[in-house]
């Protein structure tokens, strides 16, 4: 009896380690597969004007935002509103420019932001995106 019992409690053990485990575990789910790592000259020339984002959620949310952020995470520019699907990649460009239509400033690094609200997720992904201020040709 006592062998059964300690069998059985050790069987739980190891359950509940195993999901204890899995829930400490983040799921990633934002995967960027490009993002700039020089800066991008967003002068109007044709030559690197805009920063080019691809990546892919891992669950899907009709409600998603892809924004761009800058210093304390404040938005600086909204890319896209709608619906992202698991595993599509997607891709987005970023002029340089403000919500207000500025051009950022090139003293800031600026990042990518993912909201995903029906997963109660907000990711910032923590490349930085620079920007210089060139002039044009």
């Amino acid at each position: 009896m006592r062998v059964a019992l300690f069998c059985a409690l050790l069987v739980a053990a190891v359950i509940v380690a195993g999901v204890v485990v899995h829930a400490r575990t983040p799921k990633l789910e934002l995967e960027v597969l490009h993002i700039p790592k020089n800066p991008f000259t967003p002068n109007g020339d044709g030559d690197h004007d805009t920063a080019r984002i691809t990546f892919y959620v891992r669950d899907s949310d009709p409600n998603s935002k892809v924004q761009i952020v800058g210093p304390e995470n404040v938005v600086i520019r909204t890319l896209y509103r709608g619906p992202l699907v698991a595993y599509k990649h997607r891709t987005f460009r970023w002029n340089g420019r403000t919500s207000a239509g500025r051009l950022a400033s090139p003293r800031d690094g600026y990042r990518l932001r993912v909201v995903l609200p029906g997963q109660d997720r907000d990711m910032v992904y923590p490349t930085q995106i620079r920007l210089t201020q060139s002039s044009g040709t």
